[in-house]
């Protein structure tokens, strides 16, 4: 059993995970920005094993705040649109700062199998979509790696392809760097078990590996 703090808790992937880790035994620490809206969401599972916090994780003060105690960080954050607005970079920024301060290494953070285009698994239509509408976002999101990277932080790069709200499947293809052959697309209850997984086994430690069915 393992304490996480999971970042981005809210959203429709974060959610996925909280329910995966709470399933494996793990007890979580969701930090969000409404954690009354987010209890009301997760009442059937409030209890020891899940707390909510508010946190900006803009805002390494109120990041380092929530770490004390933890094991390990999961970021599953993410704009609302097409445009990232500096959040991932900002937020590698504030995870470096508050985990080195606190003395948490464990990082995994939900990049996208898009942060590399020019991945031999993509189709053209594809990376032309990563030059074109996407830039700011993937560009972005390669920010958020470089700085990460380049920290002292036991980090994995989770990068998923198109990621869908289908049933899992338990069936999934990892490549290191690169998207496997043909592969398209994710259920986020694939993700989420791949993520709890590697927070316990560690098999993936300063690697980026890529998911698709």
């Amino acid at each position: 059993m393992s304490r996480l703090v999971i970042f981005g808790a809210a959203g429709r992937t974060g959610q996925v995970i909280v329910r995966e880790a709470l399933h494996a035994g793990h007890v979580v620490t969701a930090a969000v920005r409404d954690p009354e809206g987010f209890r009301a969401q997760f009442a059937e599972a409030a209890g020891e094993r899940l707390s909510a916090v508010p946190a900006d994780v803009r805002d390494p003060a109120t990041v380092r705040a929530v770490l004390a105690g933890h094991d390990a960080v999961v970021s599953a954050i993410g704009p609302a649109g097409r445009s990232a607005h500096g959040l991932y970079s900002d937020a590698a920024r504030s995870l470096v700062t508050a985990m080195t301060a606190t003395g948490v290494r464990r990082l995994l953070t939900i990049s996208s199998a898009g942060v590399r285009d020019d991945d031999p698994g993509f189709p053209l239509w594809y990376r032309a979509v990563a030059h074109t509408l996407l830039k700011e976002l993937y560009g972005d999101m390669r920010r958020m790696e470089t700085i990460i990277r380049d920290s002292p932080l036991d980090w994995t790069f989770v990068r998923p392809t198109r990621l869908t709200d289908t049933p899992s499947t338990g069936e999934y293809r990892v490549g290191e760097g690169v998207t496997p052959p043909h592969g398209r697309m994710i259920a986020r209850a694939d993700l989420a078990r791949f993520i709890i997984r590697e927070l316990e086994e560690g098999r993936w430690s300063r690697k980026a590996p890529t998911l698709a069915q």
